[in-house]
């Protein structure tokens, strides 16, 4: 039987769906079983061929045989299904794997030899608008209906997403990435999308690390720019837009630690820059307090009150919670490091601070911040690098601390802060209390001797372990906060001055171990450059103490370490703008101090007395024991009187 053609505007409604499929008539079954035992045409056809043989005008060709024509055997609907679910998984593993390689490649193309390609500051060239000469595809080749208008598109999006986690040292732990990375392949609309202030951010820190043009060194960037009327750079707009978002976020009450996370970021954009620190690390660890972020169970307050200790819900998974722990310690982090430039006092007393080190264990073995052997005590199987860093940070509070409450204690008659021997009339040394002595011993007993094995050195094969570079920087940091205040030039044989100056080469030392790898220092934390800055600054004093005994070996050593510490800090400077004011800064305090010193040679890349450790201060720091009583002998170069400093400026 001739088979009917189907009329395009109602066959596929009627077919569409298999469900919708019509039951098969007799007649159709009887066909299909002709069809499939190659049986003789069916009678239909039989009639039909031969009413049109009687019928047919003259001349008319017409087949000898009928041709019988048999309808298509229907396909079950439970086949039907497990095709077209074949057919998708099949598709979703192709794309995956597109995904996959196209994620490998990038990666590869992004390594610190490829695009992170360092330029220098020029401070008449303005910053252009950020255009990438290309932009590799990720697969994301539609745009989600709703996408936000003021992010860039997509792929570019994601490629700034990617380099952000590849390159800044505290990416991974602000977010979960595996998560993370899916939330941004959901729909725009979808409420488990990122929140627009944190992709904000994430395109203004993640551009310091591609191939732009840097910003032009200038304190009061936006007040030139209105004047000039030039337009935003690529990473100013992005932050605007991630503080515009997310003081609206606050204001509504959503998503609100994802405003924390986002505030989190614009801090370290801005701690890069140079610019707003102060207000933004403030206001962000003053958010985690309603946030409950700052503590963790057991340690509520007794208070008995209405208000929850968190206006946030609880965590709903491991992963979240201990996202929310990472993310305080970060907020925590950069306002402990802001707060070694000046002597402000610190937006949050550790004395309020009831929660748990970061680490992968479980929360039972872990250590909680306010233990009084937080920072003596290191346990092999419940430490890492982050939590080192964060244990240094604490040690760096403690000490900001004790100098900025000390007047205020004495004169209120505390007892830890008044030593034994002190008069009424006579200037209170606070070396001699009991509180000063207790933090000495502290820094003396926070090294790498302590450490676990497995963390008693940050660099491995060339690979440098950010946190714990960090790590190893901040008790020599410690040393130079606590003792620079009292250290001595006129007094032979001061203690303070010969640990400052210790702390000081001990720090050339980790940039002399840094320097001698591939790494990109650009990558190192910010902080890093602050260190640095710091103990060149405990240098100069030095060489000033030099130049006025005329002692000619040291100026020349003096000269070199610090021109080696000028040429790594700039170095960092080419890159983040925070590290190029700081080498300017040591350049000008150089040239202020000591003067011009074109005229004595020097190569600033010698090291003096790194491999053999030949620094008569850095063999006593080796021998050093808890208090400065108990120290057995000192080098006589290191009694010279040349050896004292300052740390102002």
């Amino acid at each position: 039987m001739p088979r009917v053609e189907s009329v395009p505007l109602t066959k596929p409604a009627a077919s569409s769906d298999p469900l919708l499929i019509p039951p098969q008539h007799p007649n159709v079954l009887k066909r299909n079983q002709c069809r499939r035992r190659k049986l003789r045409p069916c009678s239909t056809c039989v009639r039909s061929h031969a009413h049109a043989v009687s019928h047919a005008p003259p001349g008319t060709g017409v087949p000898s045989k009928p041709d019988c024509t048999f309808d298509e055997i229907a396909e079950a609907p439970k086949n039907k299904y497990e095709r077209l679910e074949n057919r998708i998984a099949e598709l979703e593993s192709l794309l995956r794997q597109k995904d996959q390689a196209l994620l490998h490649s990038a990666q590869n193309k992004l390594s610190p030899s490829g695009i992170l390609q360092p330029r220098p500051f020029n401070e008449a060239q303005n910053f252009p608008e950020f255009i990438p000469a290309t932009v590799p595809s990720y697969g994301l080749d539609l745009t989600w209906p709703g996408w936000p208008p003021q992010l860039p598109p997509p792929d570019l999006l994601k490629h700034l997403v990617e380099v952000f986690f590849v390159f800044h040292p505290h990416a991974s732990r602000l977010f979960h990435v595996p998560t993370f990375m899916s939330t941004l392949s959901l729909p725009a609309s979808h409420p488990k999308f990122p929140a627009t202030p944190i992709l904000h951010g994430i395109c203004a820190v993640g551009s310091l690390y591609t191939a732009a043009d840097p910003f032009p060194d200038e304190i009061f960037l936006e007040r030139l720019r209105v004047k000039e009327q030039r337009p935003d750079s690529f990473a100013e707009r992005h932050a605007k837009l991630a503080k515009e978002g997310a003081e609206r976020m606050n204001t509504l009450g959503e998503n609100l630690f994802q405003v924390f996370q986002a505030n989190i970021i614009l801090t370290w954009f801005y701690w890069s820059h140079g610019r707003w620190i102060f207000l933004w690390s403030a206001h962000t660890t003053r958010l985690a307090v309603p946030l409950g972020l700052y503590m963790c169970p057991p340690f509520h307050s007794i208070t008995k009150s209405e208000r929850p200790p968190s206006i946030i819900s609880p965590a709903r998974s491991v992963i979240e919670d201990e996202t929310r722990r990472n993310a305080f310690w970060l907020s925590y982090a950069v306002e402990r490091e802001h707060g070694c430039s000046n002597g402000w006092a610190q937006s949050l007393d550790d004395q309020d601070i009831s929660q748990l080190l970061p680490t992968l264990v479980p929360p039972s073995e872990r250590q909680w911040a306010h233990s009084r052997d937080v920072l003596y005590f290191h346990p092999e199987d419940s430490t890492d690098s982050f939590g080192l860093y964060i244990k240094g940070l604490i040690l760096v509070s403690k000490i900001k601390t004790f100098n900025a409450r000390f007047r205020s204690k004495h004169f209120s008659g505390d007892n830890s802060v008044v030593p034994p021997e002190a008069l009424g009339n006579e200037p209170v040394d606070p070396r001699g209390s009991q509180a000063f002595i207790e933090l000495d011993q502290i820094v003396s007993s926070f090294n790498r001797n302590n450490f676990p094995p497995h963390l008693r050195n940050p660099i491995l094969d060339n690979v440098v372990d950010n946190h714990l570079y960090t790590a190893f920087l901040l008790p020599h940091i410690a040393c130079i906060l606590l003792h620079d205040p009292h250290a001595e030039v006129e007094r032979s044989g001061c203690m303070s001055a010969l640990k400052i100056l210790t702390a000081a080469r001990a720090i050339l030392d980790l940039i002399y171990d840094v320097s001698n790898t591939s790494f990109d220092i650009t990558l190192l934390d910010s902080f890093c450059s602050v260190c640095w800055f710091l103990g060149g600054r405990v240098l100069i004093r030095f060489l000033q103490a030099a130049l006025d005994s005329r002692e000619t070996d040291q100026i020349i050593t003096l000269r070199t370490e610090l021109d080696f510490i000028h040429i790594s800090i700039a170095k960092i400077g080419q890159r983040i703008p925070l590290a190029y004011r700081f080498s300017k800064m040591l350049k000008d305090l150089i040239k202020k101090r000591c003067g011009n010193l074109h005229a004595v040679e020097f190569d600033p890349y010698i090291r003096f007395g790194h491999d053999n450790r030949s620094h008569g201060s850095v063999q006593l720091y080796d021998q050093m024991n808890e208090t400065p009583s108990s120290i057995p002998s000192i080098p006589p170069r290191a009694l010279n009187p040349t050896y004292g400093c300052g740390l102002d400026i």
